[in-house]
């Protein structure tokens, strides 16, 4: 520290200059350690910043806050709120600051005193004025000046205090002696004066007023044995760091053990130094260890370059002989892949695919449907059945499909002729049959993908939670009408005829209208009965199952048929095909139906809902086509373009324009939501009935 004291030409001048560094010491008990969080200030201007040093709440131990001045050329770390700091220096346990020039000079005119005298009490803090660091400098003529180690008042020129350091000057000139000790005060006085003018005012502008000093700087107040007997308080963190006591007798300093270096007041903060990745290792076959390294003997490097070399090659074996594995396992599964995918006539159905302009028919990967349905979770599945399990799924390009495991093939046949199959039934396009998008060949039973039908089943909506209560006849009959002529035309207008093997309610899915779209036409695997026709194989539906197939275990058209008039009955009923809850003689719907025609009875069997003496007619006409379609002997029974021709003609009976609309659209709304009423309501939802003679004349003239 500079102490300069200045006068004009006509004033007494005394400068007395101050030199010094101090570290800085600890003066109190740390209570809790506060470690810096991840946001605290790391650099301030050119300055780096250490724990226990920080700037900010929660950034520095307690004595050690700093803070950043920020101005509009650069930022700087400052001291006490005022003094720049110019280094921190952990180690050793310094900090280098810049601190004020005090002068003081003497007027004669006034007989005053001009000062300007800065002292600075660390008593309070951490810090120490260096005694070794400093140097004491005085600048005047006549000069006397005092270094005391409390605080002193000047009065004019006499100094009254303590004097531990007397510097006297009585020639122009400076004069300079070392700091005697650690002080945590200073201040200076004159004693004599001389009116020789000394101009020193340009050799401590560069500085504006300040000179480097030195503060020395401990934590605590006790030793290092009483200080780490203190929980929560001792400040050397790191494991790898030690504990060195002041030399002032109070407090110590952390610094970390040989070999390490880093930040010894920070948990983990002293890190080994890797000796041996300097530029110049101390040695050949030099081997880094915690704190220190190695040198191996000559011998000693042959026997680790050999088991170095041979831990080597086997890592290089095993990982040679994994990747062979992984790839001949790759191949091997590519292979798989490829047999499977020629087995059910992959190649033939690529090759028609090519040859047929328009088919919209896809093959897909295994890993784009496992990708699509999220590895085939429970949470996707859309319904399972006899012949396999259906998954919701959803393409990269966002369409919804529905994915269908198969269970398993039954013979070679099956496979063989499977390509054959999906080339025919990929050309099926009928607005109530649900579209086959494509298939996966490349498994071992392929995979069927259709388009996601959105509304559920027809079972769904007959016997779910709202009941088939809900449903008008009319909503009822124009589902049975779309229905049959999606058989009729897998019948009669598909080529080769198509026959669906497995007609039930839960295979008649409804889209966002409540349309009807057969689904599971040829879901099971298809097998040739002959070179015109493909069936399939039944497993069948209790319920539904033609008696006469049954007995024969050939599938006809007619087999569809009887298992449609059941159909019909659930609409017409509003029961299940198969109740095994009630009496032997009720449980199936089809024997219990024919059983109430038989004796009279057929409104007992009516649902109740849709009984309307307006609509009996309409009621006994489709009730006497679903007896018709359940006839035991298959010849008896109508075909299904019949079927769809008949319904046909009743649903136009229905809107007849004479006959007054029956239901209202409430009774839709708490079928299908206020959302979808006016959609169905478009297709058709009003009853209509007239008299059974008018009904009959109209269909017996063929309206």
């Amino acid at each position: 520290m500079y102490y300069y004291y200045k006068t004009p030409i006509d004033r007494v001048p005394m400068l007395l200059l101050l030199l010094f560094s101090s570290t800085v010491a600890l003066q109190f008990q740390t209570k809790t350690m506060t470690l810096p969080g991840p946001n605290c200030l790391k650099r301030c201007g050119d300055v780096d910043i250490s724990y226990p040093f920080g700037i900010g709440a929660g950034c520095a131990m307690e004595g050690f806050e700093l803070s950043c001045s920020k101005t509009d050329a650069h930022s700087i770390l400052k001291f006490s709120g005022e003094i720049p700091v110019q280094t921190i220096l952990l180690s050793e346990g310094q900090v280098r600051i810049m601190k004020h020039i005090s002068t003081m000079s003497y007027n004669p005119s006034s007989k005053e005193i001009d000062q300007d005298i800065w002292g600075r009490n660390l008593s309070a803090t951490p810090f120490l004025y260096s005694g070794k660091s400093n140097m004491f400098t005085v600048i005047g003529v006549n000069t006397l000046a005092y270094m005391t180690d409390n605080v002193v008042t000047c009065d004019y020129w006499v100094c009254l205090g303590p004097r531990p350091t007397t510097i006297s000057w009585h020639k122009m000139g400076s004069a300079e002696v070392p700091a005697a000790a650690e002080l945590d005060s200073l201040r200076t006085c004159p004693t004599t004066f001389n009116t020789t003018y000394l101009n020193t005012t340009a050799f401590f502008d560069e500085h504006a007023g300040r000179v480097p000093v030195i503060l020395n700087w401990a934590v605590g107040n006790e030793t290092c044995d009483i200080a780490r007997k203190k929980n929560g308080s001792y400040a050397c963190l790191s494991t790898s760091s030690m504990c060195v006591d002041s030399s002032r007798g109070s407090g110590y300093l952390c610094n970390c053990i040989k070999g390490y270096e880093g930040n010894p007041y920070l948990p983990h903060g002293c890190q080994d130094i890797d000796e041996c990745a300097t530029n110049k290792p101390p040695c050949a076959g030099c081997i880094n260890i915690p704190g220190s390294f190695y040198c191996p003997s000559p011998r000693s490097l042959n026997v680790v370059a050999l088991a170095v070399g041979s831990s080597i090659g086997a890592a290089t074996v095993v990982i040679a002989i994994t990747c062979t594995y992984l790839f001949h396992e790759r191949k091997k599964l590519a292979k798989i892949k490829q047999k499977y995918f020629q087995q059910h006539g992959g190649m033939l159905l690529l090759q028609e695919i090519s040859l047929k302009q328009g088919i919209a028919f896809s093959l897909f990967t295994e890993a784009e449907l496992i990708e699509a349905t999220d590895k085939f979770d429970n949470k996707n599945i859309l319904g399972r059945g006899g012949h396999g399990t259906v998954y919701k799924g959803t393409l990269k390009e966002g369409s919804l499909i529905a994915v269908k495991r198969c269970v398993s093939m039954t013979s070679e046949q099956q496979k063989q002729e499977f390509g054959k199959e999906m080339i025919i039934l990929s050309q099926i396009n009928h607005r109530n049959i649900v579209k086959l998008l494509g298939c996966c060949l490349e498994v071992e039973v392929p995979m069927l993908v259709y388009e996601f039908v959105p509304n559920g089943t027809l079972f769904q909506l007959i016997h779910g939670d709202n009941g088939c209560h809900n449903i008008p006849f009319s909503t009822r009959l124009r589902i049975a009408l779309e229905s049959a002529l999606a058989l009729a035309y897998l019948h009669s207008w598909a080529s080769p005829p198509i026959l669906h093997g497995d007609v039930k309610s839960s295979n008649i899915l409804l889209d966002e209208n409540y349309s009807a779209k057969v689904s599971d036409f040829g879901a099971s695997i298809l097998a040739p009965t002959d070179e015109s026709q493909f069936v399939t194989l039944v497993q069948g539906t209790c319920g539904y199952l033609d008696p006469e197939y049954m007995q024969t275990c050939q599938l006809t058209d007619k087999s569809d048929v009887y298992s449609f008039g059941v159909v019909l009955l659930e609409l017409l009923t509003g029961k299940k095909a198969f109740n095994l809850e009630g009496p032997e003689n009720e449980r199936s719907l089809a024997l219990r139906f024919l059983c109430a025609v038989k004796e009279g009875r057929l409104m007992d069997i009516i649902d109740s809902r849709i009984k309307n003496v307006n609509d009996i007619g309409l009621l006994e006409e489709v009730a006497e086509l679903s007896r018709q379609c359940l006839e035991m002997v298959g010849e008896r029974r109508p075909a299904m373009r019949d079927v769809a021709e008949k319904l046909d003609r009743l649903s136009k009976v229905m809107q007849h324009p004479w006959v007054p609309a029956q239901h209202n659209p409430e009774e839709m709304e708490s079928l299908v939501g206020e959302s979808s009423v006016a959609s169905l309501e478009m297709i058709g939802s009003g009853n209509f009935s007239m008299e059974k003679r008018i009904v009959q004349g109209l269909l017996e003239s063929g309206r």
